[in-house]
């Protein structure tokens, strides 16, 4: 019994003194997640760690860690909605910590959101639907005035039109009462869809992008959007923001020696904000 005892201490004592020793061994890494040259923090921004495939998200400073660690080389990637992906390899000592640092910048026009299909923002990877945005840069690079030549070269939209300012989308060959647009997700309620002589109260030049979504869900929103929703995105965000912000559009041609131009400004005071 007592030869038991001694080999149940002895064992439990490098039990012990191998987790010491492991624990003593692994490392950790380190970092902090920042935008552009203002420094500004990015919270909730995911990290992954590739090899391991753990993730982490930041903290309100910016700040991210992966402990308990075996040493070796990893690659990090950084995450966030809006940002360009980054990612950086470090190789971690046994016992060290490794420090490595994101800076981040905006995606630009990039970008592809979509919240016309579910009311929520999704990225257009993750839209169920089959959904296909066309950005501001596409826009003015079509040149065209009219909001239905914005769409001409997607994929089955077409158009009917009396003249180039009332043309409307045609989607998969459903026309006027059939093909649903909106302006920020809201019914414009114009008679456009009736007659072909009337134009959608859209300016295209002060629009962010245009979202174009078709198949089965469209039903969501009523049956006259059975062949397809159009939602026209303003550069207008709902939420306050201190500062001025704005933009600026124009376009033009010399075969026709005809131009437009657009633009829109927001400033908050105080609590209200005026466009």
């Amino acid at each position: 019994m007592k030869l038991f005892n001694r080999i149940f201490q002895l064992a439990s004592v490098l039990l012990v003194f191998t987790i010491s020793v492991f624990a003593q061994s692994n490392g950790k890494i380190t970092g902090k997640i920042t935008f552009g040259d203002i420094q500004k923090t990015l919270s909730n921004a995911t990290v992954r760690l590739v090899q391991l495939n753990r993730a982490v998200v930041t903290d309100s400073e910016g700040n991210y860690e992966f402990t308990n660690l075996p040493k070796g080389r990893y690659t990090i990637l950084a995450h966030q909605e809006g940002f360009i992906d980054l990612a950086k390899n470090v190789v971690l000592v046994a016992g060290a910590t490794a420090g490595v640092d994101f800076q981040m910048s905006l995606i630009g026009v990039r970008a592809q959101v979509i919240v016309t299909p579910t009311g929520s923002e999704e990225s257009t990877f993750e839209a169920l639907q089959p959904t296909e945005t066309v950005s501001s840069n596409k826009i003015l690079e079509r040149n065209n005035g009219g909001f239905a030549d914005a769409l001409i070269d997607e994929p089955g939209v077409n158009k009917r039109s009396a003249t180039p300012a009332s043309s409307r989308p045609v989607i998969r060959g459903f026309d006027g009462d059939r093909v649903l647009v909106t302006t920020d997700g809201l019914r414009i309620g114009s008679i456009a869809s009736q007659s072909g002589n009337h134009a959608e109260p859209i300016d295209v030049l002060s629009l962010e992008r245009i979202e174009v979504v078709k198949g089965p869900g469209t039903i969501l929103y009523g049956s006259n959007a059975l062949g397809g929703v159009v939602n026209a995105v303003s550069r207008h965000e709902d939420e306050l923001h201190r500062g001025t912000s704005g933009y600026f559009s124009v376009l033009g041609s010399n075969n026709s020696r005809q131009a437009a131009a657009s633009g829109g400004v927001e400033q908050s005071f105080g609590n209200f904000m005026v466009w």
